[in-house]
This record gives C-alpha cells, sequence and structure tokens, in this order.
C-alpha cells in the first residue's frame, strides 16, 4: 500500500461516522440523480460501484437491480454500509473494501457501474474508467456524478492545496468539464446524458461505445 492510499484510508475512516450522520446538501438534486439513473437500470442488471462511501444510495438502488456489489477504500464506511443494509433487510447488495482494480472482476461482466462522488479523489481518474469499460458489458453504462473544482474560485482552490498539504485533506483533483469529458471519451465512452446540477458538478450517463473482444466471445458463449 502505498503513502497515498494509506492517508486516503485513514482519512476516510476517521471521517465516517460524520458523514453518515451528516443530509445530503441539497436533496431535490440528489433524488433526480436517483431517478435519472434509475431509468438506465434494470432488474437483471449485474451492477459494481467504488467509492460507496457509507452505502446509502447503493441501498437506494437495490430494489430496481438483480445485484450490486458496493466498495470503498474505507473499512469504516464499508462498516457502517453493512449495518444499514441488515437493518433495511436488502440481500441483494453486498458490501467489500478496496479500490476500483483490487476486484478483478471479469470482463465485460456488469451492466453498470457507478463512480459517485469520487472520480476527483482518484490519483488517476483515466486508470479507473479504463477500468470501468473493461469490466462493463457491450452498450453497459457508467454513472458519475463529479465535482470540476476547476470551476471553483481561486481561493477555494489555494485553500484545498493548503489543507492537502497541511495532511488536512485526502487528494483531490481539481478538473473542469471539457478534461472530464475528454478523459471519458478517450477511454472508449459516448455521452448518453450530461447534466451540470451546479456550475462546479457534473452528473453523466455514458455507455461503452468502443466493443471488447472478450464481450463478444461471452456474448457467443
Amino acid at each position: 500500500m502505498n503513502n497515498h492510499n494509506a492517508f486516503s484510508i485513514r482519512f476516510w475512516d476517521k471521517l465516517a461516522a460524520k458523514y453518515a450522520r451528516k443530509p445530503v446538501p441539497d436533496e431535490a438534486i440528489y433524488e433526480q440523480k436517483i431517478q435519472i439513473t434509475q431509468e438506465f437500470l434494470d432488474t437483471d442488471d449485474e451492477v459494481f460501484e467504488f467509492g460507496c462511501g457509507t452505502g446509502s444510495t447503493a441501498l437506494r438502488h437495490a430494489p430496481k437491480v438483480k445485484q450490486l456489489l458496493a466498495t470503498d477504500i474505507s473499512p469504516a464506511m464499508i462498516g457502517i454500509a453493512k449495518q444499514q443494509a441488515e437493518a433495511s433487510g436488502t440481500n441483494n447488495v453486498s458490501f467489500a473494501t478496496g479500490e476500483v482494480g483490487d476486484f478483478k472482476l471479469e470482463s465485460c461482466s456488469k451492466d453498470a457501474v457507478l463512480g459517485l462522488n469520487i472520480m476527483h479523489l482518484l490519483p488517476s481518474p483515466t486508470v479507473a474508467l479504463h477500468e470501468v469499460h473493461r469490466i462493463l458489458k457491450n452498450d453497459g453504462i457508467f454513472v458519475s456524478s463529479t465535482p470540476l473544482l476547476k470551476n471553483e474560485p481561486l481561493f477555494v482552490r489555494w485553500i484545498l492545496r493548503i489543507m492537502q498539504a497541511l495532511r488536512h485533506a485526502p487528494y483531490i483533483s481539481l478538473l473542469n468539464k471539457d478534461e472530464y469529458l475528454k478523459q471519458v471519451t478517450d477511454a472508449g465512452f459516448a455521452v448518453v446524458r450530461a447534466w451540470m446540477p451546479t456550475k462546479t458538478s457534473i452528473f453523466l450517463i455514458v455507455r461503452k461505445a468502443e466493443v471488447h473482444t472478450c464481450c463478444e466471445k461471452n456474448k457467443a458463449s
């Protein structure tokens, strides 16, 4: 485990209990994201989520899919997620600790992947995007909700960098809309829906556009 990962795990573990109690910043926007996402989900779908936090969104989507594997690097976050799943009686969602590439999922095995409020926290979003592309079935969808922190005022970006330098904040990637969309399309996705609920965030539905040969083999078999 590298120093970046170790610090991020400690940071989110420490924040987990407070994070679980924190209300959604904008309930109307959150509910609209849930509704839009579920328009693209089916009760036969196998879904993977990375950066799931305490699992609240995964549990919201559970009734709309067949199975959902939700993951996070923070064991404390996953512990809370498991407690919430047990309390709600949800039995088609499993939670696991790790990064997006740790699970060695089969190529072309998932109908949908969710990466919500996580892409800006990854040292290499492009690596994650290529892994998502690999594990999605042809025409599978990737749903992401991403802060565009490069759109924040300069003083906010300075504060973020100072907090990182003082080890009071995890790694944060400063992205804008064009940069993130280029990363997504370069990874082999076609944009289905792009919505900016605020000037500093983008909610994106994209579909796997470039055919993966393993998907064709799986389909044939």
